[in-house]
This record gives structure tokens, C-alpha cells and sequence, in this order.
């Protein structure tokens, strides 16, 4: 093999040990505090962008999490309680208070996977491949993202087939993160923009027990 060639391969090769070093760094600042955490709350906006037709819709709410595996997310329209979501690890329960119905599934639900980072770095990299992307950010923001300035960007690749999610990004500005972004393989896109997180907050588990209303029709699936 000739120098030149033999020359070229190093240099590849030591661009690519320093951006996998530069992802590590970058995954550690933000996820590595979310090892061993106890609880968690944050308040959320969401912005759903379809890929076919560029349709926003928007609403927000609030996110509690409860070591290892519970999850409850309240959804609001229009300052009205219209969905919530219950995990832990055994079953998943959906409410749709505005359709007066329940769903409820013997497995973890999509929250799971869009929350991943609640379970910390070791967890998420058993999962999912984790490369820098914040170089991509203005490419980012061209499909609708919505980034700020400052941010940095991690990018999660399902190391087995999740459905509904083909990527997860997650933003951090100071270290902190600012919002995790769902790309499905409809490349429609999910983002979820946080606000007021707590790390290790007094929380009451019971808090995390679904309670389905009285005459909501209830249904497995």
C-alpha cells in the first residue's frame, strides 16, 4: 500500500477516534446526570410537525418520573386536562379524557423510548448508538425542528427497531437539556421543549396510579 494511501487511512481513522470522543464527551455532560436518579418533573411544550402536508399542532403539559420505571405524563389543550399517560413495568395506561375512553397495554409505551435519558447514559447506550450531531443543526432546523442558539445536539439510533421512532435527538444548552425531538419513519416530527426540570423532587408515588374516570370505555390493545 502505498505512503499516501497508508497516510490517508490514519487521518481517517483519527478523525473518527475524535468525533466518538467528542460524542462521549458531549453524552456524558448531558445524560451522565441522569445516572441513579430518583425522581424527575419538568413542564413541557409539544410541537408535532407532519411530514406530508407541514401541519403544526401544539400542546403541553407536565412529565413525573419515579425510579426505575414510572412515568406519568399530563397533556392540556386550551388549559384543558385531555390525555394522560401511565407506565411502569408491567403495563401502559392511556386516557383520552376528551373521548371519555381508556386504552390500556401490558407493556411500556412510546414514553418509554422518548424518555429514555431518565434511566441515564448506560441505559440510553444499551439502546441506542449516540453520536454527536450538533454539527447538523442548521440542516436540523430546515425539517422544522426547532433549535436554540447555543444548543448542542445529540443523536439516539434505535440499535433494534423501535416502532414510531426511527431517531431521538436531544438539545442541551449549558449542559442542560432543553428538549428531545422524535423522528418516526414517516420522518414526522414530535418535539417535546422543557421547562422548569427537576432533578430528584419529593414526589408522591401514588400520584403514579391511573385512575380511570367512571364511564370512560376502556379497551385493550
Amino acid at each position: 500500500m502505498k505512503f499516501s494511501k497508508i497516510f490517508a487511512l490514519a487521518v481517517l481513522l483519527f478523525s473518527f477516534t475524535l468525533f466518538a470522543d467528542d460524542a462521549a464527551q458531549i453524552a456524558t455532560k448531558i445524560l451522565g446526570k441522569y445516572n441513579d436518579i430518583k425522581s424527575f418533573s419538568t413542564s413541557f411544550s409539544r410541537v408535532f410537525v407532519q411530514s406530508s402536508t407541514g401541519k403544526k399542532t401544539t400542546d403541553g403539559g407536565t412529565i413525573s418520573f419515579i425510579a426505575p420505571s414510572n412515568i406519568r405524563m399530563d397533556i392540556f389543550t386550551d388549559g384543558k386536562l385531555t390525555e394522560q399517560t401511565f407506565v411502569d413495568n408491567s403495563r401502559t395506561v392511556l386516557i383520552y379524557h376528551s373521548k371519555k375512553s381508556a386504552l390500556v397495554r401490558k407493556s411500556s409505551s412510546e414514553a418509554s423510548d422518548y424518555l429514555v435519558f431518565l434511566k441515564g447514559l448506560p441505559e440510553v447506550e444499551k439502546r441506542f448508538t449516540v453520536t454527536d450531531s450538533t454539527g447538523t443543526i442548521e440542516k436540523a432546523k430546515k425539517t422544522g425542528m426547532t433549535i436554540k442558539p447555543g444548543s448542542e445536539m445529540l443523536k439516539l439510533t434505535p440499535k433494534n427497531p423501535i416502532p414510531n421512532v426511527k431517531y431521538i435527538f436531544i438539545t442541551a444548552i449549558n449542559g442542560e437539556i432543553d428538549s428531545v425531538i422524535i423522528i418516526d419513519q414517516l420522518k414526522n416530527i414530535n418535539q417535546f421543549t422543557f421547562s422548569g426540570i427537576k432533578l430528584n423532587p419529593a414526589l408522591d408515588k401514588k400520584s403514579f396510579d391511573s385512575s380511570i374516570p367512571k364511564g370512560f370505555e376502556v379497551s385493550d390493545f
